[in-house]
């Protein structure tokens, strides 16, 4: 993927967490807020941003016709609520209502607390980095790799601002509901495999995050092991 500039690594907690509660204790992932141009590129995009993004669209229109293929056989191999939104999908031939987008427009917030996407600004993908467990049993599976190729730990990326060059990883489809919203297939496995990391500000902080440096080779198993 091409290389951007962004707000480090995002720590993900259980929904509706306060920032004051978040920790190390009950974070349940990383992922990182990828922004698929540069603001000054958004209406221009550079030969390595293109590519980008037409890997994503490839991987995205994989999926799509993969939900056809399945949900049109004689032997169905998609869940249910799958097939529903393949159903309606197909009958107003509006397939982002079946298959969750890969990226989307940045939000912009009015005068009046709505948001909304803007067309002005970088669209941006959340893209979650490789792990298991949660709180203190979390490992970490993607390498990051810091200045002069020294190992990082996620948590020293939080909300640090800088540039990254991220290696994606996909390995298949998840098919089933998704909540409130209607989609019944999405990309979630589109991981970050590994990832160089340039930091604009020190990355030997905690950002706010309760973090034991101690811990910091336990986050690092080898990937997919």
């Amino acid at each position: 993927m091409a290389e951007q500039n962004l707000w480090g690594v995002n720590g993900i907690w259980p929904f509706g967490t306060v920032e004051y509660e978040q920790s190390q204790n009950n974070i349940e992932g990383f992922q990182i807020c990828y922004p698929l141009t540069s603001l000054s590129t958004v209406n221009n995009p550079t030969t390595d941003e293109r590519v980008t993004r037409d890997t994503l669209d490839m991987i995205w229109n994989i999926t799509v016709n993969t939900l056809k293929r399945f949900s049109t056989s004689k032997d169905r191999k998609v869940p249910a609520p799958t097939f529903s939104t393949y159903a309606t999908a197909k009958g107003e031939n509006y397939w982002t209502y079946a298959v969750k987008p890969i990226y989307n427009l940045s939000k912009t917030t009015n005068r009046n607390g709505t948001k909304f996407g803007d067309d002005t600004k970088q669209m941006q993908a959340y893209i979650k980095l490789a792990t298991n467990g949660k709180g203190k049993n979390i490992k970490c599976h993607t390498k990051i790799h810091g200045p002069g190729d020294k190992k990082m730990s996620p948590f020293r990326c939080i909300s640090v601002h800088g540039s990254c060059h991220p290696v994606k990883h996909w390995d298949g489809v998840y098919w089933g509901s998704h909540g409130r919203n209607s989609y019944g297939a999405s990309v979630v496995r589109l991981k970050v495999s590994e990832m160089n990391f340039s930091p604009c500000m020190n990355p030997f902080r905690t950002s706010g995050v309760e973090f034991d440096p101690t811990e910091e080779k336990l986050l690092f198993p080898p990937l997919y092991g």
